[in-house]
């Protein structure tokens, strides 16, 4: 009996399709790249979004590529040490099992996949769930503890203000309204 083709095939095109998405950061690679380094080149590309829950953390994206995209090299940036989202893609763990996030991708179903290769991805596909589960849960706290001592420094600022700043800062308050 031959042995049954298996269900997941991916051999990275390097195409850049996948940099096309909004890539998802997670803590656990923000606590990496402290680790190494990587956060200084990473930093000013982040975004956090979401005007109500849940917030996430993402990589800005320019000309609808993901700022760390290089397209001169077609490669990654900091591909050694590219977000958990991009380990993984375009495999993803729900909690509970393995699905494709994008069943267009150019490297589905090309070349051949050892058991090596498919066990690693799994494994970062797991990885990205349990990091979008903690940040999901850690990331809001972060922001009110960030947004209450941003109101705790404005209100210190604003009472050693004159009355006269604080009438100037008022009218450009309503002028923006």
């Amino acid at each position: 009996m031959q042995d049954a083709k298996p269900k997941f095939i991916f051999t990275c095109q390097e195409c850049g399709k996948c940099c096309e998405r909004e890539v998802a950061i997670y803590l656990s690679d923000i606590e990496r790249w402290s680790k190494d380094g990587t956060i200084y080149q990473v930093f000013p590309d982040l975004t956090v979004s979401g005007e109500s829950m849940p917030l996430s953390l993402h990589l800005e994206r320019e000309d609808g590529k993901c700022k760390m995209f290089d397209p001169e090299g077609k490669k990654c940036k900091i591909y050694d040490n590219r977000p958990l989202s991009c380990r993984a893609y375009p495999l993803r763990h729900d909690g509970t099992g393995f699905l494709l996030m994008d069943e267009e991708c150019p490297g589905l179903n090309k070349g051949e996949m050892s058991r090596e290769a498919l066990e690693e991805i799994r494994k970062d596909a797991i990885q990205e769930h349990e990091a979008e589960v903690h940040t999901a849960a850690v990331l809001p706290t972060i922001q009110a503890l960030l947004m209450s001592d941003m109101a705790k420094k404005s209100e210190e600022a604003y009472s050693k203000l004159s009355d006269e700043e604080k009438a100037k800062l008022e009218e450009i308050l309503k002028k923006e309204k």
